[in-house]
């Protein structure tokens, strides 16, 4: 596009002398000064200012006029005409749980909408084959016993937790600790130490025993059926509402990865890089995607913002829905292939794009609040003076107004329309931010080399938040649940059955076990079964209920089970009262 402003000139020989617009000096809104010559002219429209300076001033009446003799040649100050009725008869403007989502109730039915059985089959079945590999390594059978689903699920609500207290890149052994009181009671009373760092260590996400050829013709292949499987979960339980958000998530890594890029964003300065498709009302992540540059085929895709963007928002293409952009995926371009797609687009540009009038670029002059707008095509180009006195500069497509209407309605109206177009940006802007800002607080990540944990430890998150959004969407009666009461809570429904699969061990300590039975709201009748003896009144044992430190042995036995009990551990009752408890039993 040009730019260029040329200004003719006539001085006295009656040559044209051209007046390019980058000797154009903006003083005031009223005036422009111009072009400085060595000898006076004479120039229609110039008033001189001084007569030795030979300095001439074009006075500009509104910042229409300066508007029209800025723009380049594609702009255009006349709104396009519009036939088609794009952002009006929205059939669906609320975010809605659509399929078995609709019948999710509880904490973990909701995360496991994501995190589903086949999801947890796979993590488990590939743990295992693992597993298998380093039993040899191991005297004792019982330290690399195989794991299961229950087991799994539990090993997750333990980094969930974990993320709870903001103890992702601290030592776990913190949170196993049950001398010093820095521990956690539902993460110790589930497993032991030894037994999270040997599936931590072990858990896989693709089969161990995969060839080299294989690994090397993906460089996903190491967890690309789970994160495949996790990404459809999440378009296929929700229906986003009217507007969406689509930007970059960055995640932080310092290990080894083809794959890993330079982030200046990040702490640690390298990491990887999702591009996350979000509903700006609940902040459910409706679509996501892994940048990995340089990929074989047929995972070799592009990266440029206009790919990345149309594959994103196909599944809500055709259904006018408006997308809210960052500054690296606006252009005219990709407003234009969405719109002719019935999908609106808002974005915003910065100050160095190519094609954007000088005049939208400078606010010299400029009351607060106040806007310009410009045309090409189903692009709307905005200029709007924020509070600070800064410039935001928006490309958009989106209109609420009727086509017919828009051509009666007066300045005002369309002032007021394109304020409104910056509000609803204004408040939009920071979906993916705040994604973000939600994963870092409560985050399930552990300090690793190994890339595919820290990929799945992402996916965690994200999944934590669509399970916290869709349990408010079905809930909506209750008071509204924060997101850490939602996750503790979360984490709870996973830990408490392999807690009660542990209640059931006869190698555990009988205190471990008391307080495993407080956590679960178990009575001791229901995991302890106690066997009946025959009574034997001559011989002599050890007290059943006493510690194996004391070591109390006695010649007294229980009557009904015939088990040795010491005088602290039993009552004597009357031959009377014991035959009226009888017959009450009776």
């Amino acid at each position: 596009m040009s730019h260029a402003l040329n200004v003719q000139l006539m001085s006295e020989d009656g040559e044209d002398i051209d007046v390019k617009q980058e000797d154009v000096v903006y003083e005031d809104i009223e005036y422009i000064e111009e072009y400085s010559l060595d000898e006076p002219t004479a120039y229609d429209g110039a008033i001189p200012t001084n007569e030795e300076t030979n300095v001439y001033v074009t006075k500009i009446e509104t910042i229409d006029r300066a508007v029209d003799m800025l723009q380049s040649s594609v702009w255009s100050r006349q709104p396009p005409e519009r036939t088609s009725t794009m952002g009006r008869k929205l059939a669906h403007p609320r975010s809605v749980p659509i399929g078995l989502a609709k019948s999710a109730k509880s904490f973990v039915e909701c995360l496991s909408l994501f995190l589903d059985a086949d999801v947890i089959a796979m993590i488990t079945d590939y743990t295992n084959e693992q597993i298998k590999i380093e039993q040899p390594n191991y005297a004792r059978e019982r330290d690399a016993n195989l794991t299961d689903e229950t087991e799994i699920k539990a090993l997750l609500g333990v980094l969930f937790i974990a993320g709870t207290v903001r103890d992702g890149r601290e030592n776990i052994e913190y949170l196993f600790d049950s001398k010093t009181g820095t521990g956690l009671e539902a993460v110790y009373l589930t497993m032991s130490s030894l037994r999270y760092h040997f599936l931590i260590r072990n858990v896989r996400f693709d089969d161990p025993a995969a060839t080299l050829d294989e690994i090397e013709g993906d460089k996903l292949a190491p967890i690309r059926a789970i994160y495949e499987r996790i990404v459809s979960n999440c378009q296929k339980y929700v229906r986003p509402g009217r507007f969406l958000m689509l930007d970059e998530q960055t995640v932080q890594f310092k290990g080894k990865c083809d794959f890993r890029q330079f982030l200046t964003n990040v702490p640690g300065r390298a990491g990887f890089k999702f591009h996350l498709l979000a509903d700006c009302e609940t902040s459910y992540v409706s679509n996501l995607e892994m940048c990995v540059p340089d990929n074989r085929n047929p995972y070799n895709l592009s990266y440029v913002p206009n790919d990345v963007a149309m594959r994103l928002t196909e599944p809500i293409q055709g259904k006018q829905k408006t997308v809210i952009l960052g500054p690296t995926f606006t252009s005219p371009e990709l407003i234009k292939k969405l719109y002719d797609s019935r999908t609106m687009v808002i974005g915003e540009v910065k100050k160095s794009y190519p094609d954007i009038p000088k005049a939208f670029i400078s606010n010299k002059g400029r009351p607060e609040h106040s806007t310009l707008a410009a045309y090409h095509d189903a692009v709307t180009l905005v200029s709007y003076v924020t509070k600070r006195k800064d410039l935001m500069l928006l490309m958009s497509s989106f209109t609420d107004a009727d086509p017919a209407e828009s051509k009666e309605s007066d300045e005002n109206e369309k002032e007021a329309q394109l304020l409104q177009l910056v509000e609803l940006y204004n408040r939009t802007k920071n979906t993916i931010h705040s994604i973000q800002q939600m994963c870092t607080m409560y985050d399930v990540v552990r300090s690793s080399r190994r890339w595919p944990m820290v990929v799945f430890f992402n996916l965690m998150n994200l999944s934590a938040i669509n399970a916290w959004c869709i349990y408010q969407l079905n809930n909506p009666d209750e008071s509204k649940i924060s997101r850490r009461d939602f996750l503790v809570n979360m984490s709870l429904e996973l830990l408490r059955p392999q807690a009660r699969r542990r209640l059931d061990n006869k190698t555990i300590a009988r205190a471990l076990k008391q307080r495993i039975a407080t956590f679960l709201g178990v009575s001791r009748e229901e995991y302890e079964t106690v066997p009946v003896f025959d009574n034997r009144p001559d011989s002599r044992g050890r007290c059943y209920l006493c510690s194996r430190s004391r070591n109390k042995s006695t010649r007294m036995s229980c009557h009904n089970c015939g088990k040795f009990t010491c005088n602290a551990h039993c009552a004597h009752l009357c031959r009377t009262c014991y035959m009226e408890d009888g017959t009450e039993e009776q």
